[in-house]
Formats: structure tokens, sequence, C-alpha cells
């Protein structure tokens, strides 16, 4: 038992403890020794997998016989793997064995106790077992027949067995399952030079749904064009095919399989047609095998436009080299690199091991996942190495190269093509592909960081030049928020170029009150900055341009970045006179009721009181004008010594009461509300009510404006009538129209952000808010930068702006630069709602009645002395009876 346990115990266990004792081992203490060993053992076998100290590596071979045409070539392929995994053990690791368990049917559950899974079978099988060796966190090896997908890179290696010539499809495969391209829709072009099969390959290849990936793919298009027996007649077919192309239904991403000359012929026409742009993609698909096809390839550069997604996948076969595309050769290629990996995670393992207590190692030590990880990285590095340095011979016949063509943004300054082509991959059959770059690195990358030429000019708040404490420029502003993110967006640096005439501005340092601008500025542009863009020197004009017909043959414009709403200023509503506050709480008609109330019920009492059958004479109730008298105390509630004796009259004085009462209360609660909040004058917020008060109010716009040719046009009288009656302004009279429109005489009719601007700098500077704006917003004013007229970059450029609107970006910015909220907007909101007292204006009514009051008394009195001396004069002059 004790002999048995040595030899299954590791040697290198026993080896390191007797290397750590320094005295000689008695047999009682190479029992000790022996029992550790084994506690270590059991300890080991706790672990979710073995060591390589431990235990030897084990690997699973399944070999489906369907694979093989007949029973031979499959027991001499198992026998011969076999044999050689023996041989390559016994050369490469020399320190340890491979243990190998050969299935003979593929229908297995679980591979838990093995380290590698080596697999001769069809895709189908291929791919089940995979299944199985991924849950069990071991290497697959496979190899498999042509046109099945690779396993993913970091669960294995898979091999295809393809015969020379009918690779194409294997590498749409292999591109697919690298994600290398995730078009929603495809166009393949080809000539008439191709067999059936290969294309039917091909779209198999691109339009089928792959393992452990999602299908993107929406619709696919095949499109074929006779080669012909001339370059005319070739030509002729290829544009008649290109004209006829409905890229809105069918999309923009093409695969075009062909020879060199074909591919020239097909470049130019697309060009021809502008069907190369920005937000198109073209892979071309050389198929013929060139030995030092480089010179040929970059012949294509010559037909690269500006901004186009152009790459090329060529045949860089060289048929003069020797090729072994066989079974065995592919086997021993991966047993070769598992031998290599093994060996160097054995030496791995014992060098922690050396380093590190026993306790320790089985902490630190690799997992079998960990493990699994790091196998499969020796292994590809062992094949690259066999494939590009040692110069392997499996496969190495057939070679494909990748080139992408670097276009955008080439061409500005230097005014010619500047375009290249840069090497982004390569395919072998053992590797697949390499990809050292993305196929289009536009696509990907945008403009790839390149430092772009763009003009601007000083014109705030739109775009701001200020300075800093350096002395240099700064450029800020709104145009510059959308160009800054428009630059992150599409992976591009700018440098400024400003205009001539914008040298002579002042520049401030570290400006942060922009100066009042009455006018828009976004109808005029330097010349040199047109120039520029006509010139294409700039990528785009960094401007706010108001989007017109004029120039639009030379220049171009991108969607708009900003709608600018016109609107009117007038003098924010003032308080109304209050000299007759008192009267504020009943309407005029309620006052007229009143009145006619007092005359009627006076009469109505003495005409009641006079004819009650039981009437007798009551001091103060014997006249119809000493009645109206009495009604008219009570209403002020004051008291009268005299009542009627009779309920007719009582009743009817009664009701009287009751209304008086009803009257006094509500007269005295709205008196209070009108004396605590002020009146206020009905302000001006809509077109409608400006028209309306054209007696006592002008309006105006600034010249050369956007407004006037709107009013020109449009249908509505109203409009008409606005146009016709309005006050042209020049720019010199900017504090003269301000002053008017304080004063309550003029409406100032521009951009609602420029009114609130000026609301705002008007209160800064004052102190006070003196204007109102309205809230009828009549027309829009297309805000937008200036591009060159053939630029490819116009639709993605406006892809990207359109992107900046829906996410509510534009509004941040405008919010930011021009809030739409300060003091001056909240005024009437919170006019009404502080306490105030009340004082002498507010009263000054009731003084004035009281003064009429006193005054025609006086008045009176003088005419009733008056009256009376006249009465006395009269009397005098008639003769008087005397009587004793």
């Amino acid at each position: 038992m004790n002999s048995y346990i040595i030899e299954q115990c590791p040697p290198l266990y026993i080896d390191r403890l007797v290397r750590r004792s320094s005295i000689r081992f008695s047999p009682i203490d190479m029992v000790s020794v022996i029992f550790l060993a084994w506690i270590l053992n059991s300890v080991d076998a706790f672990n979710d997998f073995p060591s390589l100290i431990s235990a030897n590596a084990s690997m699973a071979v399944v070999i489906e016989k369907s694979f093989f045409d007949n029973k031979a070539d499959y027991r001499d392929v198992v026998r011969n793997i076999y044999n050689f995994i023996a041989n390559i053990t016994r050369e490469e690791i020399h320190m340890a064995d491979i243990d190998i368990h050969v299935f003979r049917d593929t229908k297995i559950d679980n591979f838990r106790d093995y380290t590698v899974l080596l697999s001769v079978a069809t895709c189908h099988q291929t791919w089940s077992l995979h299944n199985i060796a991924r849950k069990d966190e071991i290497v697959h090896l496979a190899i498999t027949e042509q046109d099945c997908p690779r396993l993913p890179d970091s669960e294995g290696v898979s091999v295809p067995l393809i015969s020379p010539g009918k690779e194409l499809s294997q590498i749409f495969f292999d591109i697919r399952m690298a994600d290398a391209l995730l078009w929603n829709n495809v166009n393949i072009l080809h000539d008439d030079t191709f067999d059936r099969d290969v294309v039917d390959r091909v779209i198999k290849a691109i339009s089928i749904s792959l393992p452990n990936k999602r299908f993107n793919l929406v619709s696919r298009s095949l499109f074929a064009f006779t080669h012909g027996d001339s370059k005319r007649k070739r030509r002729y077919y290829i544009k008649e095919i290109l004209q006829n192309f409905h890229v809105d239904r069918l999309g923009k991403c093409f695969v075009v399989i062909v020879t060199i000359d074909a591919a020239t012929d097909i470049m130019e026409a697309a060009k021809m047609l502008n069907m190369v742009q920005p937000d198109s993609q073209w892979l071309y698909i050389i198929t013929e095998t060139v030995i030092g096809n480089s010179t040929n390839i970059t012949t294509f550069i010559d037909l690269l436009s500006e901004g186009s997604n152009v790459a090329f996948i060529y045949n860089a076969t060289d048929s003069n080299t020797y090729c072994n595309n066989n079974l065995m050769c592919h086997i021993q290629e991966l047993i070769v690199a598992l031998a290599t990996a093994l060996k160097l995670s054995l030496m791995t393992e014992i060098e922690l091991y050396n380093d590190v207590s026993d306790e320790e190692f089985e902490i630190v030590r690799l997992n079998k996942r960990e493990r699994h990880r790091e196998i499969l990285k020796h292994i590809k590095i062992k094949l690259v190495q066999d494939t590009f340095v040692t110069g392997g011979t499996c496969g190495r016949c057939l070679f494909w190269r990748f080139a992408s063509a670097i276009t955008w943004g080439n061409f500005f300054a230097r005014g010619k093509n500047n375009a290249y082509l840069i090497d982004s991959g390569s395919w072998f059959p053992t590797l697949g592909v390499n990809l050292t770059d993305v196929i289009f690195p536009h696509i990907a990358h945008g403009f790839r960081g390149i430092n772009l030429p763009i003009a601007t000019y000083h014109n705030p708040p739109w775009q701001i030049i200020s300075l800093t404490n350096s002395g240099e420029k700064k450029y800020s502003g709104l145009v510059f928020d959308v160009v800054k993110y428009l630059g992150k967006k599409m992976n591009f640096t700018y440098s400024v170029l400003s205009s001539e005439s914008n040298r002579t501005i002042k520049f401030t340092r570290n400006k942060t009150k922009i100066d009042m601008v009455l006018t828009s500025t976004t109808r005029e542009m330097p010349p040199a900055i047109i120039d520029m863009v006509i010139g294409k020197r700039v990528l785009l004009a960094v401007c706010a341009y108001t989007v017109n017909n004029c120039g639009k043959n030379k220049i171009n414009f991108t969607i708009p970045i900003f709608m600018q709403t016109y609107s009117f200023l007038t003098a924010k509503p003032g308080q109304l006179s209050r000299a007759l506050l008192f009267t504020a709480p009943f309407a005029k008609e309620t006052w007229a009721c009143l009145a006619a109330s007092i005359i009627i019920m006076g009469p109505t009492l003495y005409l009641i009181h006079k004819y009650s059958p039981c009437s007798t004479k009551i001091s103060g109730l014997n006249s119809s004008w000493q009645c109206i008298w009495y009604v008219y105390g009570a209403l002020l509630q004051q008291g009268n010594m005299y009542l009627p004796h009779f309920d007719s009259a009582r009743w009817l004085i009664a009701i009287w009461w009751l209304v008086v009462m009803v009257l006094v209360a509500t007269y005295s609660g709205s008196l209070v509300a009108f004396l605590t909040f002020p009146n206020m004058d009905t302000a001006i917020l809509t077109l409608d009510a400006l028209l309306a008060n054209k007696n006592r109010l002008t309006w105006g716009f600034p010249n050369n404006s956007y407004l006037e040719e709107y009013l020109k046009n449009a249908e509505e009288e109203k409009y008409h009538i606005l146009l016709k009656q309005a006050i042209i302004h020049n720019a010199t009279q900017e504090m003269e129209i301000i002053e008017k429109v304080k004063a309550g005489k003029h409406a100032l009719i521009d951009w609602k952000s420029t009114l609130r601007f000026l609301m705002r700098s008007d209160m800064l500077t004052t102190g006070g808010c003196y204007f109102s704006l309205s809230t009828d917003e009549f027309m829009d004013e297309p805000i937008a930068m200036i591009i060159a007229q053939d630029s490819p970059y116009i639709n993605i450029i406006n892809a990207e702006l359109h992107r900046m609107h829906e996410s509510g970006l534009m509004n941040k910015w405008v919010t930011e630069q021009i809030p739409t909220k300060d003091k001056c907007s909240d005024i009437f909101a919170n006019q009404g709602v502080n306490e105030r007292k009340v004082n002498v204006a507010d009263m000054q009514g009731i003084f004035f009645v009281l003064f009429m009051g006193v005054t025609g008394s006086i008045f009176l009195l003088c005419c009733e002395f008056y009256w009376h001396k006249r009465q006395v004069a009269k009397r005098r002059k008639l003769i008087q009876p005397f009587l004793s």
C-alpha cells in the first residue's frame, strides 16, 4: 500500500520536502513524508481541477466517422493522432505526459475531467461538442469542414479544411464571427466570370445566422453584370446597373466580387454617379491571385474620392509556395502548439510552487477557467509564430490581405488628393481573420482625430472671440458649443481661421458680459469667410447664418441649428390712475343702477306713505325730496329719528335696508382688495393686440431683416398691415428706439432671444424692468452653418445635428447662453403678492370728492344768501296789511 502511495505521489512534492529538510531521514521520517504527500494530494482533489504538477494533462479526442469517406481512413487518423501526441509529448514537454482518451462515439455528456478536447467532425457536430466543452471550461481544438463558423477566440481554436480557390465563403464566415461587418442590409455585385456555386456559398456565408451571434441582416440584394468582351462594354453594363440602383430602398452597403480590371470600372462609375459618400460602404473582393499585388492595389488610390468608405480584400496567395492543406498537417500543427502551451503552463506552476508554501500554492494557483485561458493564449501565440515567423506550411498557400482607404479630411488646405491605404488585416486558414484595424476606419472612428480648419468671426452671442490672460484667443458662444460636441462625436479637433476684417475687433480679456445688440446679425457674412468655404480651405464656417436663397449655387447650409422666433417688445404696463379708486369696486352700470334706485325709492316711499289709509303727517316724510334724503341716509347707514307707522311703508324700508347691507358689504370688501392690489394697464402680448393699438402705438424692425421678406410673401391681411405701417430701424438708432419703447410709444419687433437679451442688459444697466415681452411668436427664422456646395460631409454632419436636437442639447445651450428667466420675467407674477400700505395717491379720489363737496356747499350757501336777499327785497316792495 505504501509503495502504491509513493508511486502515485507527485515527485515534485517529495523532492521539495527533501530539499527543504537539512537532516537525514529515518524510516519513520520517511513514512511521515509519505503521509504528508498523501494529505497534499487529497487536498488537491478538493480543488476544482488538479494542478499540472500533481496530475498529467488529459485530452479527449473525438473523431467523427462520418467525416471520412471510408473506415480505413478513420482508423489511420486515430492511430496517427495517438502516436503523434505521444511523440510530441516526449520531444517537447519532457516533464509530463498527456493522458489521451479516444472516444468512438460523438454522443458525450461532459468533458469535466479533461483539460483539452480535440475534435475532427462536421460543422454541426463540432458546435454540439463545443457547447459541452464550454460548460466544462476546457480548451477546444477543432478541425472541421469548409464553410463552418469558427469557434470564438476566447473559447477555442477551429481550423476548417479548405480547398484552394474555394476560401472566399469561409472568409466571410470569419469576418462575421469577428464582428467586423455589422450591416443591416447588403448589396452584392459580381460579374459572370464566377460560377454559380461560388456566389451561392458567399451569399449563404453572409445571410445565415451564426451560433452565439445576433443576426442583424435585414435584406440582401444580388446584382450580376456581364464582363463583356471589351472594356467599353463592361463599363456600359456597370453604369446601367448603378444608374438604376435604388439606394433609399436597398441601402448603401456594397460587396463587389470582381477582378482587378472590373473593380476599376465600378469605382469610376460609382464615383461619377456620386454613390461613394461618407454614409456608404464599399467592400471590394479582388479574387485574382497576383504576386506582388501591393502595386496594383495602390493604383486604386487615384479613384478614391473625399469622404469615401472603401476597403479591399485581395488575394495575396503565392502559387509558388509549398502548400500542405491536409488533415494530418493541421492536427500536427495544433498538437505542437498545445504541447508548447502545456510546457509553458507547467513551468509557470513550478516557479510558483517553489516561491510559496504548499497551502499558499493551493490558494493562488490557477483554477480550471484561468488555466483554460492561459493555455489557449499560448496556443494562439504559437500558431501566429508558426504562420508569420517560422513560415509554417499548413495552408500557407492561402493568404488574403485587407486594405482600408483613409480619405476623410485629407483634402483640406492642400487642395489635392492625399488619400492612402493602410493594411488592416490578413486571413489564413489556420488563424482566420486577423484584423489590425477595423475594415472601415471612418465608420468606426470618424475623422480619426485629425485637426481640421474651420472659419469664424466675432458675432456674439453666436460666436464670441475673447482674449485670455496670456493673450491667446478663446472661442465660445452657441455655435462653438455645437462644433465642440460635433468634433467629439465625429472624432476631430479643429483650428480656427478668422476673417481678415475681423482683425480690427477690439477684444476684451475674459469677457463675460456680451454687448447689447439690437439688430439680428446673421444676415451678413464677411466675404473672406465665404471665400474660404468655397475654396474648400475649411471644413465648414462655424458661423450663425440665416438660411436664404442667396449664394446657394456656391455654398450649402446645414440643417438649422437654432430656430429664432420673432416677437415684439413694448413698455411694461403701468398702474392705472387711482384718483377715482373709490369708484373701482363697482362698474359704471352698477353705479348707475344704484343712483336710479335712490331716485326711484324716494318718491315710491313718499307715495306709499301718503296714500296709506291710515296716513298721518310725520316730519321728514312729507315730500318726495325728504324721502330721497331719507333713502340716501339709509344707504350710508345713517339712522333717522322718524319711521313710518304702517306696515306697507315699513316693509319697503326693511327691504331697502337688506339691499343696503349687501351693497355696503360688497363695496367694503372690494375696496380693500383694490387698495391692496394695484390695478395695472392691459399688456400688449399678442400681434392682434398690437394692431388694435395702432392709433396710439408705432412699431418697427431692423433693416434688412428676414421678417421683411416673410411679411411680403404672407397671405394673412394682418401681416400686410404690420409691414405697411412698420418703421425700418437703422443700427445708429438703437438708443432712440429703446427710449421710445420705454416711453410706451413704440414696439420693437425682433428675435425673441435678442429682445430677451435686451431686457436683461437694460436691467443690469439701470437696475429696473421697463419692458414687456409678448407671448405671440409669429415667425421662425432658421439659423445654420455653411459648408461647401459639394462637400461630402453634409449628410453625416446633418445627422449628428439632428441627434443633438432630439437629445435636447440645443435647447440646453441656448438656455445657458441666453437665460430665459430673470427677475423681470416674473415681475407680473410677484407684483401683487408683496404687502403694501395705503398712501395718499390711493386716497386722493375721496379727498377730491371732499373738496368738491365743500366747494359745492359754499357755492350753494352763496346761492341761498343771494336767493334770500332777493326774496327780502321783493317783499319790501309789497304793501303788507297791518293787523293789530
